[in-house]
């Protein structure tokens, strides 16, 4: 069997990135080429925050049964769970940017508005549930051609989708099509957005399931200022404070997500979502935060 395809040794399958053939060869040059090209053409051909600051050369990925991918780079004595492929990167920081830019415009012109003015704006919550819906739903169709087997998610990824993908009793047909949607999305943007996998790692082992299945809005918020306060960079922080702005006024009137969150929250397998010795790792050569098992050490 070629080296340079597929093969099955000791129950994972391997792929070597040695002897690249010509064809494939021929592929990453005029992908190189390519880009030289796209960023000669744009007005802001990289922007500092999409500068690489860690750049490894790749070894080898690995599949090992059990699931998962493993990516090995020089220079790191542990692999990577995942294979940030830079298409599905792309995907899930568009998502990002336009979430974030949907609830900071949000909250410039609704929540800054008057006591008086908001309570005439408290009829938009009979449709709220449906823009919601709309939104996931433009959302999902974004990464819909990208998802990734279940598989083939990182160990945290397929505990968080198996808690999203359990059946829960009495739910109508369109609180089980949001569900499979949010699982798909949430587990793609975590999955292949490693800055925000590793802080929900971080933090999820403290959650209380007793309290998240008796207030989960109480729980959730307790979770993301904790997550807040261990943020180093205030423009992280700003965004947390946009996530819990929604989770606060939202879920306390969206009664069948609320009861859905805190379904697949109180489901989840805290042990398989925790920090691995890998994640802990490469999380640890960030800056931007200062993770909790680090004081636990």
């Amino acid at each position: 069997m070629s080296e340079t395809k597929p093969q099955l040794g000791n129950g994972i399958s391997h792929i070597p990135v040695g002897n690249v053939p010509p064809e494939i060869a021929g592929y990453m040059q005029n992908m190189q080429l390519m880009n030289q090209i796209i960023q000669e053409m744009k007005e802001i051909p990289v922007l500092e925050s999409e500068k690489p600051t860690d750049t490894n050369a790749l070894q080898k990925v690995e599949f090992p049964e059990e699931g998962g991918v493993l990516t090995y780079m020089d220079n790191h004595p542990f692999p990577y769970r995942g294979f940030p492929y830079f298409e599905f990167v792309e995907k899930i920081d568009l998502i990002k940017k336009l979430s974030r830019g949907m609830l900071s415009g949000l909250y410039h012109s609704i929540f800054k508005r008057s006591k008086f003015t908001l309570f005439l704006m408290f009829p938009l919550l009979l449709v709220a549930r449906d823009l919601l819906f709309t939104g996931v739903y433009t959302y999902f169709k974004l990464i819909q051609r990208f998802r990734v087997k279940q598989i083939r998610y990182s160990r945290a990824m397929r505990a968080l989708y198996a808690a999203f993908d359990t059946p829960r009793a009495n739910e109508d047909i369109k609180t089980l099509e949001l569900r499979l949607m949010l699982k798909d999305l949430i587990c793609m943007f975590f999955e292949f957005d490693n800055a925000y996998r590793y802080r929900l790692q971080d933090v999820i082992v403290e959650l209380d399931k007793v309290a998240v299945k008796k207030n989960p809005v109480k729980e959730i918020l307790r979770l993301l200022n904790i997550m807040s306060s261990r943020e180093n960079t205030p423009e992280v922080n700003d965004s947390w404070t946009l996530v819990r702005m929604g989770i606060k006024y939202y879920l306390r009137f969206d009664r069948k997500l609320k009861k859905m969150l805190a379904d697949v929250l109180a489901t989840l397998d805290l042990e398989q979502v925790a920090l691995t010795d890998e994640d802990k790792h490469f999380s640890s050569l960030r800056k931007d935060y200062s993770f909790g098992f680090k004081n636990k050490l």
